[in-house]
């Protein structure tokens, strides 16, 4: 299976977690794992594990002392998100573009949902072939390249100022 890893690096301490979502193993194994790691970058040390279920008990193991503390997900509050109706949205946003997919997949309708996703990945496809038969770069709202040798390393943009 095809597993999503992420980071983020924290500017003011310089470490960066690394979290990999896992896919369910094609022969038993467990859902919903994740595992992942904290490391210092200036000595690059491990100084935490990180291992469970991302929808239930994950475990953090400091790797110094080696004790672990257990967060269960499914004990912690629920912050609703706070997202303006889609219709003030910018075209570009995601809720915006894949409504069609959502309602699709709300509405148990696979067949529906993998046409719009299609369509949507070929509409951007497409654009990302006329930016580049123009020159141009793309530009996002609220991200900044980090490094431009590291293609997909990005920091938010305080876009409040």
């Amino acid at each position: 299976g095809i597993n999503a890893e992420y980071g983020v690096t924290c500017p003011q301490t310089d470490y960066t977690s690394t979290l990999v979502f896992h896919t369910k193993p094609m022969y038993g194994g467990k859902l919903h794992r994740v595992t992942g790691d904290i490391k210092d970058n200036m000595t690059g040390k491990c100084i935490n594990k990180i291992e469970g279920e991302w929808n239930g008990k994950i475990k953090f193991t400091d790797e110094t002392t080696g004790k672990s503390e257990v967060i269960d997900t499914t004990t912690l509050a629920v912050i609703n998100k706070k997202v303006r109706p889609i219709y003030e949205q910018r075209e570009n946003e995601s809720r915006r573009l894949w409504r069609h997919v959502t309602l699709a997949l709300q509405q148990n309708d696979i067949d529906a949902a993998t046409e719009a996703k299609h369509k949507l990945e070929e509409r951007q496809r497409e654009e990302g072939r006329a930016r580049a038969a123009q020159g141009t770069e793309w530009k996002p709202t609220y991200f900044k390249r980090t490094d431009p040798a590291e293609p997909h390393n990005w920091t938010y943009k305080d876009c409040s100022s």
